[in-house]
């Protein structure tokens, strides 16, 4: 079994995930009229967390990718 091709595929459902997370994060701390934060306080906490959730986002890509193009052949690593 190609464990790589299949590690790769989780590493990119991971970063998928963690933008769907982002998402349903900004939607729990959205600002409603029974409570939740504030406007502006909500604007802040949605782009600093945006930082956090793609940096994870991206290097999961990023090992996806290196997963999906294989093993660096002996000759290419120099």
């Amino acid at each position: 079994m190609n464990f790589e091709k299949l590690a790769a595929l989780g590493a990119q459902g991971v970063a998928g995930g963690a933008m769907a997370a982002w998402v349903g994060f900004i939607y729990f701390i959205r600002p409603v009229p029974s409570g939740g934060m504030d406007p502006r306080g909500w604007l802040a906490a949605s782009v600093a967390s945006f930082a956090c959730f793609v940096l994870v986002a991206a290097a999961h890509a990023w090992f996806g990718a290196q997963l999906k193009r294989g093993p660096v052949p002996l000759s290419d690593r120099g």
